[in-house]
This record gives C-alpha cells, sequence and structure tokens, in this order.
C-alpha cells in the first residue's frame, strides 16, 4: 500500500477522472468501434471515443514498479462480447499506460467457486477479478484475500462525485477493497394504459409515474385488477437470489435495517415480519398471482412484457426491452421505489442495489499490484461510467452521468434512472452469502405456507446467531 501512496492517486483527480459534455463532446463520445469490434480493447483504443475521453493516470505513475509491467490478467464474468463497457475500459487503460489486460472470462457460476479456489491457495495470478461486492467482499476482507485500496481515495470529498451506496459498500472495517465494475439497482416498471382501463384514478397514476407514490397506492392497484386476468403487482417466491431481493426491497421500504447500530445481524425485527406478512397476505387475498410460489429471475419481466403485470419490481435492465415493445408514458414508466405503508414500523422510501466491483489478488506480485490499482483509477472515471451506462445499460456510479445523458438524450428516463439509484442501500456484514441462502429458503417456506412467518424468521435469526457467534 505505501508503494501505491507514491503514485498520487489524489493529485488532480477531478481533472483525471471527471469530465463534462463541453469537454468531452457528444459526438466524440458516439465515435465508437463498429458492431463487430466492441469486444476487442485494441479497436477501442484506436477510437475517437477512446482517444478524446480525458482520464489519465495519475503522473509519474510509471517510474513506479508498475512502469516494468507488460501485462495484468483480470478476471471477468462472462465473455467480453456481453460487456463492451468493460472493453471500453480495458481499451482507454491499454492506451494510456501501455499495459496489456489480459481477460479471463469465466461465466458468473463457475466463476465464483474459482475465485474462493485461487484465493485459498494463495496463487497470484489472476491479479484482478470481479466481486459480488453484498455476498462476496466481507468474505473475501475477512479471510485476507483483498488488498486494500484506500490510496485511491483521500478525505471523503472524493466520494461526493458517486452514488451514496459507493462508499458503503466499497469499505470494510475501515479499509477500501475494490474499485467500480457494474452497477443494478431497484426500479419499478409500471403500465399506466393498463391502470386507467381498469378504472384506477389519475391521482394514484400520476403519483405512481412521478415517483410520489406509496405502498399504500400499490395495493390500491392490486384490488383493482383483483378478478381480472391482469395483476396489479408480484414477486419472485421461489429463488434463492431473488426471493430474498424482492423481501429486502419491502423490508427497508417498512424501515429496516440488518445491522443494527451496535453491529448485530438482525433479521427478524418488526419491519423484517411486516414484509413478510405482506407477502403472504398479498398472496391469501388472490391480489398476486398462486404462481409465485414459483417464480424465479425472469418470471416478472416476462410477465411484464407479455401484460399480465401492470407494475413490477425489478432493475432497470428491463427499461430498454420495455421501450421496445411499449410506447414510453403512454404504455410505459420507470419509475423509483415506493415509501413504505402508512401503517409501516417506519415508512421510507428506499430500494437495493447490486453493486459489482473489481478487486486485487493479495498475493499477487507487489508491481502487478500496483498496475491493477492504476486500472482501478480508470474504472473510477466518467468516462468508464458513461460506457456502461448509456451503452452497456448498467446503472452509473458516477452521479453526473444521469444528467447529462438527459441533457444529451442519450439515454431514456435517465433522470428518474438516476433518482432511483440515488434511493437503493446496500448493508455489508460477515458470512453474507451464507446468511442471505439461509434466509431466501426460510422466506420461500413460509411464502409457500409451509412454516408461519415469525417461525422462519426466527430460525433465520437463529442461523445467524450461530455462525455469527452473536
Amino acid at each position: 500500500m505505501e508503494q501505491a501512496r507514491s503514485i498520487g492517486f489524489t493529485d488532480n483527480w477531478e481533472d483525471r477522472r471527471l469530465t463534462t459534455l463541453d469537454e468531452w463532446p457528444l459526438e466524440q463520445r458516439q465515435a465508437i468501434p463498429d458492431d463487430g469490434q466492441l469486444a476487442d480493447s485494441s479497436a477501442w483504443a484506436e477510437s475517437e471515443a477512446v482517444q478524446s475521453a480525458p482520464w489519465s493516470p495519475p503522473e509519474g505513475w510509471d517510474e513506479t514498479a508498475a512502469g516494468e509491467i507488460d501485462e495484468i490478467q483480470l478476471l471477468n464474468f462472462g465473455s467480453l462480447e456481453y460487456d463492451p463497457g468493460t472493453a471500453a475500459a480495458h481499451g482507454m487503460f491499454e492506451d494510456r499506460t501501455g499495459i496489456t489486460i489480459n481477460p479471463l472470462e469465466i461465466t458468473v457460476d463457475q466463476a465464483i467457486p474459482k475465485e474462493t479456489a485461487f484465493l485459498q491457495a494463495g496463487e497470484g495470478e489472476p491479479e484482478g477479478f470481479q466481486v459480488v461486492v453484498a455476498d462476496s467482499l466481507s468474505s473475501f476482507a475477512q479471510a485476507g484475500h483483498l488488498q486494500a485500496v484506500d490510496p485511491l481515495f483521500g478525505d471523503d470529498s472524493m466520494w461526493e462525485p458517486y452514488q451514496p451506496l459507493m462508499q458503503q459498500s466499497f469499505n470494510y472495517s475501515g479499509n477500501t477493497y475494490v474499485g467500480p465494475n457494474t452497477l443494478e439497482g431497484s426500479m419499478v416498471h409500471a403500465r399506466p394504459d393498463l391502470m386507467r382501463e381498469q378504472g384506477i384514478d389519475d391521482s394514484v397514476v400520476s403519483a405512481i409515474a412521478d415517483g410520489s407514490y406509496t405502498w399504500d397506492d400499490i395495493e390500491t392497484v392490486m384490488q383493482a385488477f383483483e378478478g381480472t386476468d391482469v395483476y396489479g403487482w408480484a414477486y419472485r417466491g421461489a429463488s434463492r437470489v431473488y426471493t430474498y431481493r424482492d423481501w429486502k426491497k419491502m423490508f427497508y421500504q417498512a424501515g429496516g435495517s440488518i445491522v443494527q447500530d451496535d453491529g448485530r445481524v438482525q433479521f427478524n425485527s418488526d419491519a423484517a415480519l411486516f414484509a413478510l406478512e405482506k407477502m403472504i397476505d398479498y398472496l391469501d387475498q388472490g391480489w398476486v398471482p398462486e404462481s409465485v410460489v414459483n417464480f424465479g429471475q425472469g418470471d416478472l419481466a416476462d410477465g411484464f412484457l407479455s401484460g399480465q403485470f401492470a407494475m413490477v419490481p425489478v432493475f432497470g435492465d428491463l427499461v430498454p426491452r420495455a421501450l421496445d415493445q411499449f410506447e414510453p408514458d403512454e404504455q410505459y414508466v420507470p419509475t423509483v421505489s415506493p415509501e413504505g405503508w402508512s401503517d409501516a414500523p417506519n415508512p421510507t422510501r428506499a430500494g437495493i442495489a447490486s453493486p459489482n466491483g473489481v478487486g486485487i489478488n493479495v498475493n499477487a506480485p507487489p508491481e502487478k499490484k500496483l498496475a491493477a490499482t492504476l486500472y482501478l483509477d480508470a474504472r473510477l472515471s466518467y468516462t468508464n461510467a458513461w460506457y456502461e451506462y448509456t451503452f452497456e445499460g448498467n446503472q452509473s456510479y458516477v452521479q453526473q452521468v444521469y444528467d447529462d445523458a438527459a441533457q444529451a438524450n442519450a439515454a431514456a428516463y435517465s433522470s428518474i434512472r438516476g433518482r432511483a439509484m440515488s434511493l437503493n442501500k446496500v448493508e455489508q456484514f460477515p458470512q453474507a452469502r451464507a446468511l442471505k441462502e439461509r434466509v431466501s429458503q426460510e422466506l420461500q417456506a413460509a411464502i409457500a405456507g409451509q412454516k408461519e412467518p415469525a417461525a422462519a424468521l426466527d430460525a433465520a435469526q437463529s442461523f445467524t446467531d450461530t455462525v455469527l457467534g452473536q
């Protein structure tokens, strides 16, 4: 870390990492490689888009040990064919530093076990790898597998251009451990035309569209569609990942927090029970389809696009698919997460985020760790965030990207997407992956009627207390 401090990542950081529409005009940003070359970092490096991009590494970096490095290997979740934003970042880094990135492309299901295996074996390569922040960062950091990258940031002002959740999630036990990769987060997608056809008052439809609505309004929508072949809402009740996510959104909106003020991890709070009982109540009333007990990852998006649901709570990658099928505003609007119910423990407007980062292998040679830290500086740039958001369709860690994309008409509904992202939160706690899996199992059992909701959450809490020794 001391060698990294000598590079001076905090020097001139705003000029190096950030930019404006005037400084980097839209016509230059759009001068990207041809469609067949979007996974080729060399094509990106030679493009006008990257040649004109304002990011540069800190002055004098090449006089450190990093200047002796020709190549680093980075593990990527999946092929760069589906990850052109990352290919653009690679091209920019290679152009500015002369250091080649050797991507190790592995599917997500295989990548996480492989990461665990090479880290536990003490292998020094790959030097960098993607980290599912909310699931794996705490475990990797506790085990000593991640190199701290604190020199990338000085005081708190260096976090201000980014989403608040970035500082929340990239830090653990007093250190910063990752830089940005991809970002997704809660949104709600709505069909105003279906609601109006069903006779729902325009004040409710307008509140949903402008983001001022609450769960009481959603219940109005659900009730209005009762007995029809369309449902006002739905959730996923049979997925290790997505049942937990759909419950956690409602839990946050009821005012809950998993990590308590004293550091205790709690899953059986009043807000937790309130959210779970609401999920069960909606099923019992017929306000969501009986098939939610079998729903997994893609069922909400597919049902929304087929006209089965008037509203669904899924991430923002549904926006372009919905716009391919529906007329904007009249037939489709994305909106922010709802504020909680009027009778919730603490009604709150909040959602969840799924941040992915890039971490550095603590076992890598020092000079390659320095080079990888330079790469993280590139990933902190506005340029990287612009391509991840406007071109690849991920959300942006850099807040200004949303306003600029809206002004340049470079992304649909950019202002509302930025507002939705700013409301999302992430909580870090030890053994996150194992605990989430157990909580999800208990949630699914309660939704399916196999357990009483309080008993299910108490069982999840007992498991949590045992695992964490709290």
